[in-house]
């Protein structure tokens, strides 16, 4: 049985190199490539697959991209398996990218072939996970991820788009919240993590893999 894929990524060269990695497979067909989510929506409406992979930070677009994305195709195709491509080392935002839908994590520093392995997994309902992902979330592994797994899915959102350059009304925007609404989950965040100064807020996302 031949797996057919759609691919997204914003990045032109990582788009060419899971494709070539994905055919040479030989059981698997890309039948849609995307650059964003905007593009990948219209592509599953007019493509039918098996498998989408997705690149979880792709600025631009109205349908945005991260766990906004993931919670859309979800919606839409709750029965089409979604593997993720994410340079994000974060254990806590690694666990909500899974428990919001995700079969599939792959780290984009690892061989490209392991994302055709997540794909064959996905369409047979399990899970795969790249090694250093799976490392992640191996509590000796895991020390700097505590404070961020007290916030809860919106606010890590508003806080990875926040650090991406994105302003508050863009943000309020592109999740389809209000600007206060944005507002005080930023805050509430940054709350919870003791932080008192934007700029220390960025800091403290790269730090912890918060910021891809």
């Amino acid at each position: 049985m031949v797996l057919r894929t759609i691919i997204a990524d914003d990045h032109p060269v990582v788009l060419m190199g899971t494709r070539a990695a994905l055919e040479a497979a030989g059981d698997i067909d890309v039948v849609g490539e995307a650059a964003n989510g905007d593009q990948l929506v219209d592509l599953l409406a007019s493509f039918p697959c098996d498998v989408v992979v997705t690149d979880f930070s792709m600025p631009g677009g109205r349908h945005g991209d991260g766990l906004a994305l993931i919670d859309l195709v979800r919606r839409r195709y709750p029965r089409l398996p979604i593997v993720v491509l994410t340079m994000v080392n974060n254990a806590a935002v690694l666990q909500t990218m899974r428990s919001r839908g995700a079969l599939g994590l792959c780290d984009k520093r690892a061989p490209l072939k392991e994302v055709a392995i997540a794909v064959r997994l996905a369409a047979a309902g399990r899970m795969f996970l790249s090694d250093t992902i799976r490392r992640q979330f191996d509590v000796a592994g895991v020390q700097n991820t505590t404070e961020v797994a007290r916030l809860s899915a919106r606010e890590i959102e508003v806080v990875r788009l926040y650090v991406s350059g994105m302003s508050i009304g863009q943000i309020a925007e592109r999740l389809s919240r209000s600007v206060k609404t944005v507002s005080r989950q930023k805050r509430d965040a940054m709350r919870k993590l003791g932080i008192d100064h934007d700029s220390r807020l960025s800091e403290y996302a790269r730090e912890r893999g918060l910021a891809s």
